[in-house]
């Protein structure tokens, strides 16, 4: 009995809203309409406070434990340049945590007619005004606005332009109010430096949140103000379909427009990027070599570049030989010798700020040089930095085939140490660049120099005799001993022991050389190729980028497939201190991988991409998506395109924030000249063959 009562009273309570559920039938009232959520409660947050109207934010609740500040504002009448840049408000919208939006009235012609004759009036009789009062500054901004207004009238009138009224208004967010307000100031210096002003929604928080939403009502009436056509296409949120010409050479045709993208590395006089560095990314087949044999090519032919390559597949050996450039075949058998322990003095511009004047102070001795064109130099020899980079050279072999070995512990590093200070000294190497010379006739490839010739270098032979003749009793250098051994002259692999060889005739003076090719693909990889690649880099560094003789040459190094060395953590060092000094050099680094993700995920190889200014997109691999779109702003079109099935050489130039959507464009010629595969090469020249008969 008392349960039926109970049911019964719930019945009747249940009856006053209309809603009610049978417990005993489990019998649903509620319709599916009456449940299902409306738009506004999917699409809005939790709770939104402002607390006191006279406040110039609000706060968001979320989630139970987040609070997001926003803080609306707007761009006022008097807040533009009179000169708007195409793309202004991607500095705006590019600038963090922000909602923009934009509100267009396109005003009648009549009444478009009717405000401009009324703002003529208004300025001439402005203008009449300051003239009796002898106000020059005024008169003359004045007849400039006249100027600008007749103007647009004239097109209005014959309708060759129209009139809008156009407002700005936007959202900042932050997780604290501490955390807006620099945001916020930071977007005010960002907007300042284009000459905008931005103001906030003082007292009107409520109307400024109400306006920034994609409702299509602005509540903020003061935000509008008059535009023609022109002004209004540079509010374009889009990155430009088409890139800034700054000269170079011809990389590509646009996909959009159809014209020729021009890529110049080293920018021009009214524009120079902040670094000469690039990195080209692209999976196996999507023309990435092509591309880079391109750009060598027209580099070398069309403005002068002097270039090294790093060549770890044997795909610019014939490109290098018809351009006439120097081959240096490396391998185990060949007689080619690079001498990690060779000395080179080291040439800085006095005014220069670079951290390598750190070194200079360092130095005991050194020498001033003045050339011809009046720019002096500190020159010196860096042993202590030398010294590093033979320790750095003798963990890399300690650690054995694909770094699987451990490097150098602090005993075994003491000993190289005084090793490698010891053959200095004893071979009378000082900081002072006259040390690495002698005074005595000498015969250099088969020349008798008179004077001034350069001393025999310290070798991976001396440093060893040292250590056996000092430490071979101690137990802890035993391993040592053992690990240089197979690199010595008669050992397994010789090719850095002895003086350096670059072939007959062929000198390390590499500021001759228009184009040099460093091929390892004969190599073994996991151990000597890596390491080979490593010696390379420093060789180029001292002997092509740092020589003086170089100094106003332009110049580039690539360094091919550069993820394999990822693991090799000196190494990887090694390439971001180049990404990060070269500029200064008037040098590049130009990096090329298949699997870019790797080099992301290093934190050491992340500084190389943080030093390059210039990005080029191929085809990439669905599952680095992710990532890509993380680490790089492009564009959801963007990735569409490399995600997509894109052509062969077809991708994105990332230069600086310029995006442009391309397609290599080689000649039938080109392609005949930069080919390497022989099979493709006679078809090529086949197909070539039968073009020119018809």
């Amino acid at each position: 009995m008392k349960k039926k009562e109970k049911m019964t009273n719930l019945k009747k309570s249940d009856k006053k809203s209309k809603k009610s559920v049978d417990i005993d039938a489990n019998k649903e009232i509620l319709t599916q309409e009456e449940v299902r959520p409306d738009f506004w409660t999917i699409v809005s947050p939790e709770g939104l406070t402002i607390q006191k109207e006279f406040y110039d934010y609000g706060i968001i609740k979320q989630s139970l434990g987040t609070k997001t500040f926003a803080r609306p504002f707007y761009l006022p009448r008097d807040g533009y340049p009179r000169k708007m840049q195409t793309n202004w408000l991607y500095s705006l919208t590019s600038s963090g945590e922000i909602d923009v939006l934009v509100d267009v009235h396109k005003v009648k012609k009549n009444e478009a007619l009717t405000m401009l004759q009324r703002q003529i009036t208004m300025l001439k009789s402005n203008l009449t005004f300051q003239r009796k009062r002898g106000n020059i500054d005024q008169e003359h901004d004045l007849q400039t606005k006249i100027h600008d207004t007749e103007t647009l009238m004239a097109e209005t009138q014959f309708s060759e332009n129209d009139s809008y009224l156009v407002g700005v208004i936007g959202m900042l967010y932050g997780q604290s109010e501490k955390e807006l307000d620099k945001f916020s100031e930071f977007v005010e210096d960002e907007m300042s430096g284009l000459f905008f002003k931005l103001a906030s929604t003082w007292s009107r928080v409520k109307k400024g949140f109400r306006s920034a939403l994609p409702l299509g009502i602005n509540e903020i009436n003061d935000s509008l103000r008059n535009m023609d056509r022109r002004a209004l296409s540079t509010f374009s949120p889009f990155i430009s379909g088409s890139g800034k010409f700054n000269g170079g050479i011809p990389i590509g045709n646009n996909k959009i427009t159809g014209q020729k993208e021009f890529f110049n590395a080293f920018g021009s006089e009214e524009f120079r990027p902040d670094n000469y560095n690039a990195a080209v990314f692209g999976t196996s087949g999507s023309g990435k070599s092509l591309l880079l044999k391109l750009m060598i090519a027209r580099e070398m032919i069309g403005m002068g570049v002097h270039q090294a390559i790093i060549d770890v597949e044997n795909e610019f050996s014939k490109l290098t030989k018809r351009l006439g450039g120097l081959n240096l075949d490396i391998s185990e058998e060949s007689n080619i010798r690079i001498n990690p322990v060779a000395l080179n003095y080291t040439d800085i511009p006095l005014e220069d700020d670079d951290e390598e004047l750190e070194l200079v102070d360092e130095a005991d001795d050194k020498e001033i040089i003045e050339k011809e064109d009046g720019k002096r130099f500190i020159r010196f020899v860096a042993i202590r930095e030398k010294v590093g980079e033979v320790i750095e050279f003798f963990d890399i072999i300690a650690r054995g085939k694909n770094l699987e070995g451990q490097g150098l512990d602090v005993f075994e590093r003491n000993y190289l140490e005084e090793a490698i200070n010891g053959v200095f000294e004893k071979m009378k190497f000082t900081s002072h660049p006259n040390s690495l010379f002698e005074n005595q006739a000498k015969e250099v490839d088969g020349q008798i120099i008179q004077s001034r010739a350069r001393k025999p270098e310290p070798t991976i032979t001396d440093i060893y005799n040292y250590i056996i003749e000092k430490f071979e009793n101690e137990k802890k250098a035993e391993r040592l001993i053992a690990v240089i051994k197979p690199y010595l002259r008669d050992g397994s692999k010789p090719i850095f022991d002895g003086q350096t060889y670059l072939g007959k005739g062929v000198t390390t003076e590499l500021h001759k050389a228009r184009l040099i090719n460093f091929n390892i693909s004969k190599m073994e990889t996991g151990g000597l190729r890596e390491i080979a690649y490593h010696v390379i880099l420093t060789f180029l560094w001292e002997h092509f980028i740092k020589n003086v003789e170089n100094a106003n040459k332009k110049k580039i190094v690539y360094a091919d497939e550069a993820w394999q060395l990822v693991d090799y953590e000196a190494t990887v060092d090694f390439l971001e201190r180049m990404a990060r000094r070269s500029r200064k050099r008037n040098a590049g680094l130009r990096i090329a991988s298949q699997d870019f993700v790797r080099i992301l995920e290093s934190r050491k190889a992340r500084g190389i991409l943080q030093n390059t200014y210039t990005f080029i997109f191929l085809k990439q691999n669905k599952i680095d998506l992710k990532k890509i779109k993380e680490n790089f702003d492009l564009s959801a079109g963007e990735l569409g395109i490399l995600f997509g099935k894109p052509d062969k050489g077809e991708g994105i130039l990332r230069h600086g924030k310029s995006s442009v959507w391309l397609r290599t464009d080689p000649s039938d010629e080109e392609l005949v000249f930069v080919e390497s595969n022989s099979a493709v090469l006679e078809e090529l020249k086949r197909k070539r063959k039968l073009q020119l008969q018809r």
